[in-house]
């Protein structure tokens, strides 16, 4: 290729990218979904999210598959009657995220964020394939529910940030093409379009709470999404999160995230009991072959951190050495111990400490 002809197609695909920001802008009537319709069928494109890999990397607790064992109580410290209220079956599932230790790099994720909106005004979406889309609003989408529970951290229960007046997922926080956007446009408008017909896409929205499915320590790629997507699927569904049979004879009980998510099953009863058994493994393939409803009542709405909303209401009294340097309360001590032993069972034995916490927290 001449250096002419390389300068007369930099300049086409720059006036390509002023003209479609340009008309974006200029249509507000259009439904977000049609902006964002478009898509290459092939393509040699690829977007760098080296960065969200870093916060990834950084930041998210890799909990493994669930065994399904209950979370057991911490015991109320010397002195207190008081005992922490959790959901047993799901506490101690779900990777977490460190948002203990956000407080001092609010401004690096917002440039995150920022950096994550710009990329379609380098190159429009419309060049990449519909793989490599996916895996931009999954990730452009997932950093900013970070960012926003960053924000208000630490919040114990983000029920009330899901929808109504207190919800961030409603608010238009992103631009995009000179678009305002919200999370829940990408949610319910952009992605269904891109991807019709595929309920996989849900299981890649980070929600922030324990209920929901897991936040991953890498970036999705063109490359990996959709291996990714299918293996947040199983580790859901075969979860306690995701389902669990201790209902009424012939039902399951299953996620309210569904219930959330009801549009990607049209026929919800029907639709949902063919995507549960598509992922579903062998212990309990046959109670959901045999279920006749599922019921979308299993919830656990806090956040998904580490320790920090675990609180200790009789005080920050620090009983031994560890607490002393950690300065954690004994309940967030106890809760580390816990967390730690279910997480060595899950990834296949061996043992993790506080301790091995404390260095990874000083990373």
């Amino acid at each position: 290729m001449s250096i002419n002809h390389f300068i007369r197609q930099t300049a086409l695909v720059a006036m390509l990218c002023c003209t479609t920001s340009a008309a974006f802008a200029s249509q507000p009537t259009t439904s977000i979904s049609s902006l964002y319709s478009q898509h290459a069928e092939k393509s040699t494109l690829s977007m760098d999210f080296t960065v969200v890999n870093e916060l990834l990397h950084a930041g998210v607790l890799d909990m493994g598959r669930s065994t399904r064992s209950w979370a057991k109580s911490v015991r109320p410290n010397t002195g207190t009657r008081m005992r922490h209220n959790i959901d047993g079956a799901t506490e101690n599932e779900t990777n977490r995220f460190f948002y203990e230790n956000l407080a001092e790099e609010q401004e690096k994720i917002v440039k995150l964020r920022k950096s994550l909106e710009s990329i379609p005004s380098d190159t429009p979406l419309s060049f990449y394939t519909k793989r490599q889309q996916l895996a931009y609003w999954l990730n452009l989408y997932n950093v900013t529910v970070i960012n926003e529970i960053a924000q208000i951290y630490p919040v114990e229960n983000l029920e009330s940030r899901l929808s109504g007046e207190l919800s961030f997922f409603s608010e238009k926080l992103l631009n995009v093409q000179g678009v305002a956007l919200s999370l829940n446009d990408i949610h319910y408008e952009i992605l269904p379009n891109l991807y019709q017909d595929e309920p996989l896409v849900i299981y890649g929205l980070y929600q922030g709470y324990r209920g929901s499915p897991n936040i991953r320590k890498k970036a999705y790629t063109g490359y990996n999404v959709f291996d990714a997507l299918k293996d947040n699927a199983e580790e859901f569904i075969n979860s306690n999160r995701g389902t669990q049979f201790n209902g009424a004879k012939g039902t399951v009980r299953v996620a309210q995230f569904y219930k959330r998510n009801i549009e990607f099953f049209p026929d919800f009863q029907s639709d949902l009991k063919a995507h549960l058994l598509e992922h579903a493994n062998k212990s309990i393939n046959e109670d959901v072959a045999n279920a006749k409803e599922f019921v979308t009542n299993i919830k656990n709405y806090r956040t998904a951190d580490i320790y920090g909303t675990f609180r200790n209401h009789e005080g920050s009294v620090a009983t031994d050495a560890t607490q002393q340097k950690s300065k954690k309360s004994y309940a967030q001590v106890m809760k580390l111990r816990e967390l730690m032993r279910v997480r060595a069972v899950n990834l296949g034995g061996g043992r993790v400490t506080v301790t091995d916490l404390e260095s990874q927290e000083e990373k």
